[in-house]
This record gives structure tokens, C-alpha cells and sequence, in this order.
């Protein structure tokens, strides 16, 4: 009884200790990940992202390059938005707590950007490639949650 209790603690022991290393993995593998593109300008980004979207969606000429107008204004947002909220961070080194109408407007900032994405995607593709990049997006949104730590448990 006692063998057996003893293998049980050290098979949680060793679990958690296994459990922690592939979290700080993770870890490592989204940090490389995030300065491997961050010296990209946004038509970079933007040029990356339509490639990605015409291999994925079979998008003609004039479709890659209406969807490349809307990736590279997407692009030049998303830097901005980071510059603005890198310097905010390095000059207020105490983290401050947004409040409700801050949030409010946040998020309702990113929804109506995301809105606005939709309804151009929808006039640039068919219906088909609609269908496949709605469900591309939805996934990927999945998986960002799941990344951020927000699974269910």
C-alpha cells in the first residue's frame, strides 16, 4: 500500500513539474514568434497575409489586390494602435485599471472594426471563399482564446 501511494505522489509530482515545462515552452515558442515579425513594416504584414489568403481562398488578381489594400490598412492600424499602447505603457509604469466606459468603448471599437472587415470581405469574395474565410476566422479566433488562457475548464 504504501509502494503504491508513493508511486501515485510522485507520478503527480512529476506531471505538474512535466505540465510547467511545456507552459514555459509555449512560452518561449509565442515570444520567438512575436519578435520574429516585429520588425515587418505593415505592407510586410499585409503583403504576408494576402499571399496566405489567396493560397487558402484561390483569390484572382483583383481580388488579391483589393484584399491587399484592405490587409495593408488593417496593418497600419494594428502598428499604430501598438505604438500608441507601447508608449502609454513605457510612460505610466504602474499598471493602470481601465474603467468600464474605457472598456466599454474598447471593445466596441475592435467589434466595429471587425464588422467592417466582414462586410468588405463579403463584397471582395464569393461565396464560397466567404464561406471559407468566415469559417478560417472563427477558428482562429478559437484558438486565439485558447492561446490567451481563456479554455474552458
Amino acid at each position: 500500500m504504501k509502494k503504491l501511494l508513493s508511486l501515485a505522489i510522485a507520478l503527480t509530482l512529476v506531471t505538474g513539474v512535466m505540465a510547467q515545462e511545456k507552459k514555459e515552452r509555449r512560452t518561449e515558442k509565442r515570444k520567438h514568434r512575436v519578435e520574429y515579425f516585429r520588425d515587418f513594416t505593415p505592407q510586410q504584414m499585409a503583403e504576408l497575409q494576402t499571399r496566405r489568403m489567396a493560397l487558402k481562398l484561390d483569390l484572382d488578381k483583383s481580388q488579391q489586390k483589393e484584399v491587399l489594400k484592405l490587409n495593408t490598412e488593417l496593418a497600419e492600424q494594428r502598428k499604430s494602435k501598438m505604438e500608441k499602447f507601447k508608449a502609454a505603457k513605457d510612460s505610466t509604469q504602474a499598471k493602470k485599471e481601465w474603467s468600464a466606459d474605457e472598456r466599454f468603448a474598447f471593445m466596441k471599437e475592435r467589434l466595429d472594426t471587425r464588422l467592417e472587415v466582414q462586410h468588405k470581405m463579403k463584397d471582395i469574395l464569393n461565396e464560397d471563399q466567404y464561406a471559407t474565410w468566415k469559417k478560417s476566422a472563427a477558428k482562429h479566433k478559437r484558438f486565439s482564446k485558447h492561446r490567451k488562457g481563456h479554455h474552458r475548464r
